[in-house]
């Protein structure tokens, strides 16, 4: 019989699912993260997502839950109990063994953080670093000796994009495409520009003050909403990796 493991990425904008049969990635969905929703509602999303590929609910051999949002992570959690009959396997950096968690405390680093470094190195090695371009934009280093050193945590993108158009009056809020142009010509490019190529700017640098810190040569793997787009102007990022976090969960889950 397939193992079937159904991998959900609870992030504090968006929220992914992923099902994955044995090891292949053969499904994902995403939704916007809403903080109220219900062990209920939560049920007829899962559902609709499922039946819409024509999948069924009892055909789900585990859950496994990175997330981000502790009352969302009890939600899931509650449905997987009363409407799977299964209880999930949620991610925590106790359950992570293939990496070594030098952080204080261990337990304030984000599941999600966890996932996508467990990931990145079981298919790169070390030294790496990922770069999460999502509600923030992250940091993450693991060496070479299978150590997770930490990072760095800035705003991220969108979150930046947010932020001018809410605090600054006449600055419309913007649909980021990355400019043809540095300087831009209109608001709307300027602030594409400035918000985009800024952030460029800002994953070289730092990835390359990193690299000052190892004799190796770095990996670098982008992950998140805006990697695609941002990889062909960045020198330092080596490897998309669109379903990092998915895969992380799926192999920290395999590992118990």
């Amino acid at each position: 019989m397939t193992l079937r493991l159904l991998a959900v990425d609870v992030g504090n904008t968006h929220t992914t699912i992923g099902l994955f049969d044995e090891k292949k990635l053969t499904e994902r969905w995403r939704m916007a993260t809403r903080v109220a929703r219900t062990a209920d509602e939560l049920w007829v999303f899962l559902l609709q997502f499922l039946h819409h590929r024509n999948i069924l609910e009892n055909t789900l051999s585990a859950v496994a839950i990175s997330s981000v949002v502790p009352e969302l992570t009890f939600a899931y959690a509650q449905m997987c109990r009363d409407r799977l009959g299964k209880p999930p396997f949620v991610i925590t950096h106790e359950r992570v063994h293939s990496l070594k968690i030098d952080y204080d405390p261990p337990s304030s680093v984000g599941a999600d953080r966890l996932c996508g470094a467990v990931a990145a190195y079981a298919k790169y090695g070390g030294p790496l670093v990922i770069v999460d371009l999502g509600t923030a934009t992250v940091f993450d280093v693991v060496d070479d000796k299978a150590v997770y050193r930490g990072g760095l945590i800035l705003p991220g993108i969108q979150t930046s994009v947010e932020a001018l158009h809410q605090k600054a009056a006449l600055l419309p809020r913007v649909e980021l495409t990355y400019p043809a142009e540095l300087v831009g010509r209109t608001t709307e490019a300027a602030i594409q520009s400035g918000v985009l190529v800024s952030a460029v700017v800002t994953i070289d640098a730092i990835v390359e003050k990193i690299q000052h810190q190892y004799s190796k040569p770095l990996k670098v793997v982008a992950t998140g909403g805006f990697a695609e787009m941002l990889q062909p102007h960045c020198r330092t990022l080596d490897h998309v990796e669109p379903n990092l976090v998915l895969e992380g969960i799926r192999l920290i889950a395999e590992q118990q």
